[in-house]
């Protein structure tokens, strides 16, 4: 799953940058980024389970899957952080210092508290894209929306996967569906310039 989260991520990455060569808006050079961090998070995080996998949980590489969660955790704290940044320098003018200062945190297990501050960082951006969707009511914006309400509601499987294992599927398809309504918008707005 992690795989196919990866490709959508880095389309989702092309398609922003493509939009902002078009349009010159930051947002996009923003969202570009944050999903170009999540895309290489992802895939380390592949790798990493896939060797532990074709090596049959051997006690010798079991601790990479550790290490690519927290490869990608780090990565995941950083691109949302990213747009939190974005959102915040475009309502108040916050300085990358000060967001820079809150993010050198790192855990190395899925655990609650990780996906708790992840949860709390993509509730920040829907409200935002709430908010925009209000002003604007396009479907785009709608479409953003409804894409990181999807990623809240994979983190929250995730953090219910901290308790019982069958909510992990259900994360990831809340994931991709949360990836695939964004590279969606991103579609629209590149195929309307």
């Amino acid at each position: 799953m992690e795989f196919i989260a990866f490709a959508i991520a880095i389309s989702v990455a092309y398609q922003a940058l493509k939009g902002f060569r078009l349009s010159k808006e930051r947002t996009l050079l923003f969202l570009n980024l944050s999903f170009s961090l999540l895309g290489a998070g992802l895939l380390i995080d592949s790798f990493s389970n896939a060797v532990v996998l074709l090596a049959r949980f051997h006690r010798g590489v079991i601790f990479l899957s550790a290490l690519g969660y927290t490869i990608n955790f780090i990565v995941q704290v950083f691109a949302y952080g990213i747009l939190v940044f974005a959102y915040l320098q475009q309502a108040r003018g916050v300085t990358v210092g000060t967001v820079v200062a809150a993010l050198p945190i790192a855990f190395f297990e899925h655990n609650a508290i990780t996906e708790l501050i992840l949860i709390f960082l993509l509730v920040y951006i829907s409200a935002q894209t709430a908010i925009n969707h209000s002003i604007s009511k396009t479907t785009n914006s709608l479409l953003v929306f409804g894409a990181f309400t999807s990623l809240v509601v994979s983190h929250v499987f995730f953090l219910l996967f901290t308790l019982a294992p069958i909510f992990f599927p259900f994360a990831h398809v809340a994931q991709l569906f949360g990836f695939l309504l964004l590279l969606g918008m991103l579609l629209r707005v590149n195929q309307s310039r």
